[in-house]
Parts: C-alpha cells; sequence; structure tokens
C-alpha cells in the first residue's frame, strides 16, 4: 500500500511538472483550480500519516469542534495546498493584469501611509494559505518588492524521486521570475539594511522556519516560537511593521489583507518590546486561523513533522512528540 500511495504521488507531481505546466497559461482560471482542488482530494485519500498528524493538531487548536468538523477542515488544507502549489506554474506568465484579477487588496493606503517616512517597511506575513502570492500581488503592483526566504530546492533532500526534486529545481527556477528581490534567509542581513535604506519593502515569515533566535508567546493556546530577528530589524531601522494575511476564494481568486502598521513602544524595555509585538502579530493570525482554518492545517503539520530537525521546534510540546 506504502508503495503504491508513493508512486501516485510521483505521477501527480509528474503531471503537474509536465502537461499541466505546459497548458496551463491557456486554460481559465476557474479550471485551474477544479484541477488544484482535484489533486488535493487525491492527496487527501493517500496521504494517511500526514492526516493523521494533522487530526491531531487540529484537535488540540480546536477542541471544540466535532469529528466531521476537524475532517472537512483537512480536506480543505489539502485542496488550499494543491491549489497554491499549482499556482507556481503561472509564475512565469504572471504580469499586473493577471494580478488584478487575481488578487484584491483591501489596506493598501496603511502600506502608502508607512511609505512616506522614507525608513521601509516589513511586511510581517505566516505560512497561512498562499502566502506567496504576497510577493506579486504587491511587486506587480509598483511597489519595490524584496522576501526573505528559502530557495524550494532545499526540499530536495526530503524527497528520494528524480522527478520530486526535478520539479523541487523548476519550482525554485519560477520563483525568481516574480517582481521580487530574493534575500536567502541563512545570509548577510546587510542586502537586508539597504533594502530598508532605500525605501523598500522587505517581507519575512515569521512563524517558524528559521531564524536564530526566537521568542515564547502564546499562540493557539500553546507556547509558541516566533522569529525575533524580524522585530530587531523593525527596532534598529525604524521600519514600520505591516501584517499582511492572504484568503484564498474558489476559483483563483485571493484577497490580501493589509494591516495598520504595528505600534512600538519605545519607552518599554527592548526584550518587552520585541514579545509585545510579536504577541500582537501572533493574536491577529490567530483571528484568521479562526476563520479559515484550512488555510492553515498543512502548515501544523509540517511543523510537527519536522519538529525534530528544525533548529527550534515551532510549539514547545512538539518536543514531546514523535513525528
Amino acid at each position: 500500500m506504502f508503495a503504491l500511495r508513493e508512486f501516485i504521488k510521483t505521477v501527480m507531481v509528474l503531471i503537474m511538472w509536465y502537461p499541466i505546466r505546459i497548458m496551463i497559461r491557456f486554460l481559465p482560471l476557474t479550471w485551474i483550480y477544479i484541477i488544484g482542488a482535484l489533486g488535493g482530494r487525491i492527496l487527501y485519500l493517500i496521504s494517511r500519516e500526514k492526516r493523521k498528524i494533522m487530526r491531531e493538531e487540529l484537535e488540540i487548536v480546536f477542541p471544540d469542534k466535532s469529528a466531521d468538523e476537524i475532517k472537512e477542515i483537512i480536506k480543505g488544507s489539502f485542496i488550499n495546498y494543491c491549489v497554491s502549489e499549482i499556482e507556481v506554474l503561472l509564475y512565469p506568465v504572471m504580469n499586473r493584469d493577471l494580478m488584478e484579477k487575481m488578487v484584491t487588496l483591501s489596506g493598501k493606503e496603511y502600506l502608502d501611509s508607512a511609505l512616506v517616512k522614507g525608513k521601509g517597511v516589513l511586511l510581517f506575513q505566516a505560512h497561512f494559505g498562499a502566502f506567496q502570492m504576497v510577493m506579486p500581488a504587491i511587486g506587480y503592483r509598483g511597489y519595490t518588492m524584496n522576501q526573505i526566504s528559502a530557495s524550494a530546492s532545499i526540499w530536495k533532500g526530503d524527497v528520494s524521486s528524480r522527478i520530486q526534486k526535478r520539479g523541487f529545481d523548476i519550482k525554485s527556477k519560477y520563483e525568481y521570475t516574480l517582481p521580487v528581490k530574493h534575500l536567502p534567509i541563512q545570509s548577510s542581513l546587510r542586502p537586508v539594511f539597504r533594502s530598508l535604506e532605500r525605501n523598500e519593502i522587505v517581507g519575512i515569515t515569521v512563524d517558524g522556519g528559521g531564524g536564530k533566535k526566537t521568542v515564547s508567546i502564546s499562540f493557539l493556546g500553546r507556547e509558541a516560537n516566533f522569529q525575533q530577528g524580524a522585530v530587531d530589524l523593525a527596532l534598529r531601522t525604524g521600519a514600520d511593521i505591516i501584517p499582511v494575511f492572504i484568503i484564498t476564494e474558489k476559483g483563483l481568486k485571493h484577497r490580501l489583507a493589509i494591516h495598520p502598521a504595528l505600534r512600538i513602544d519605545t519607552g518599554k524595555d527592548k526584550k518587552e518590546v520585541i514579545k509585545g509585538l510579536l504577541q500582537e502579530f501572533a493574536s491577529l493570525f490567530e483571528g484568521y486561523i479562526h476563520q479559515y482554518p484550512d488555510h492553515y492545517g498543512y502548515t501544523l503539520c509540517l511543523r510537527r513533522s519536522r519538529a525534530s530537525v528544525d533548529t527550534y521546534p515551532f510549539f514547545k510540546d512538539h518536543l514531546k512528540v514523535t513525528p
């Protein structure tokens, strides 16, 4: 059975990166969404271990939800993941017109007000839904966008299939077609400071997955490690922190919500300021998770699965769990 599941996954990757990759630019957005949703349903059926981990994590986050409700969130999480993955195939043909069809913005005035100050903007993001679509959504609207990130090719070591490895290489190449300058997460911070000095936007995901220093805060009823470095950058440069979250709807449409800048109280102790800002972002983030839980189910599974190999576990209780 395991061999059959792996074979099906390999076939799905093969279909995605070859016939679908070639034909996708000629398909209506609705059809692309349907293909992605179908892939999500198939992946749900064959991913028994991921379903188990996701269920256990979601039961912690949503103790009041029924088994059927949790099951529907899990299905939606697989669909959301696959739709986001297939969206990558559109990267080379994306432009301003396509972005206006795919992504609507709210709160653009907060971004513009922050840039008027001339110290750049730190765009606080999370591994929530189609978070990579934030880059083209901002970049194709005339802003200079930078992103602190890791290349998709780093995941090659986690798979054995040559087709899957090739898929990660193609995805990495496609990411560099977007209107964004990628700043490697493990490299020097000098390019980040230079970008902010030029009054540009720098995107950074703060909910785990990298960074050298973390701060423990309350998140989803648990203790979680959020990246301290993101707030350090704001305090050192004077850049505004702007939280953003993207919501995926049917038909390959998205809504990007841009929030007002987080208020920095310079009169407090630095550690207290850092923890307070991260807690404020996390509390805002929680509201989105409770409203759109299928946008975070796959990330919950990933964080739990990687708890033993990540520099630090995202949730403190993951130290007690063997994936």
